[in-house]
């Protein structure tokens, strides 16, 4: 029934593998679980995936070079045998042993279903505390009641039940060549194909919370992906649409003259004094439109 995908990128996912064979059992489901290993280097997470590839229902499919989460995920999801994909990011933990068993209740008559992501306040650290505080400026738009209101705003790659047909029909993997924005491009092409997304409660734990550099890094590399997208894509994403609209006002000279003036300090406030969202998400709209 079910063919799990996980992506990984050196991190050990052995806890998280254990915990989807104990919940496959319990659904008593027909399953396997790939694992796709995107050129990992780190001898730890290596000798973790030849333990995973003798679990059973396990495959673990190595790549020669960093292909990305995307391109991964469209390489495991032709690979898997079962109609129904479970796609879920390898620094995700299973909180109860009944996640299986929900997923195969709500895949009944529905090709997308989407479950959620919690960050639990002890998972915070002296030096993740940006990444942190955006995760819970984020929770709102997490809740179930808001995810159903906005089916195709909230979708997360992290914790989403797809039809393999319906996922290996959508575009999105040609535009996103490294991290960013894989989630937000998935929720707008299901909605112009017309494809329903259910959400349900059904979460699974965001276990590994980035550093601040590490997340800035990151964030770097999304909005250089956003910044190659298609102008369809880039008006319905947040940020870009706003360096749309500042573009048509005749306004993001100042925006860009800001970021270069002020974008070093931001950046240093940022990794040591004081992890703002609001102060993040000025100096992501100043960083894009230096580099659009």
């Amino acid at each position: 029934m079910f063919s799990i995908v996980i992506s990984v990128f050196n991190y050990d996912c052995t806890e998280l593998v254990k915990e989807l064979i104990r919940s496959c059992s319990v659904a008593k489901v027909d399953y396997e679980i790939l694992v796709g290993n995107d050129c990992s280097t780190d001898p730890g997470t290596l000798a973790a995936l030849k333990r995973i590839a003798t679990m059973p229902h396990c495959r673990v499919l190595n790549e020669e070079r960093n292909i990305g989460k995307a391109y991964m995920l469209y390489h495991l999801a032709d690979e898997a045998v079962y109609p129904y994909l479970i796609i879920i990011d390898s620094d995700a933990r299973v909180p109860a042993d009944d996640f299986i068993e929900k997923y195969r209740q709500a895949a009944q008559g529905h090709d997308v279903v989407s479950g959620h992501v919690i960050v639990l306040k002890e998972a915070l650290r002296k030096d993740n505390q940006l990444r942190h505080r955006y995760e819970f400026a984020a929770a709102g738009e997490r809740a179930l009641e808001y995810r159903r209101k906005h089916p195709y705003k909230n979708l997360c790659t992290i914790n989403l039940l797809i039809k393999r047909s319906v996922f290996l029909a959508t575009p999105f993997p040609k535009d996103c060549y490294q991290y960013g924005y894989e989630d937000t491009i998935l929720g707008i092409d299901l909605e112009q194909m017309g494809v329903e997304i259910v959400h349900i409660d059904n979460p699974l734990i965001h276990n590994h919370i980035d550093s601040n550099e590490s997340f800035i890094n990151k964030t770097h590399k999304a909005l250089h992906v956003l910044a190659g997208l298609d102008r369809f894509y880039q008006e319905r994403i947040r940020i870009s649409a706003t360096a749309l609209k500042l573009q048509r006002w005749h306004m993001l000279w100042a925006v860009k003259l800001w970021h270069r003036l002020f974008g070093s300090l931001e950046r240093r406030v940022l990794l040591s004094l004081w992890q703002s969202v609001t102060l993040f998400n000025i100096y992501k709209l100043g960083y894009y439109s230096t580099i659009k």
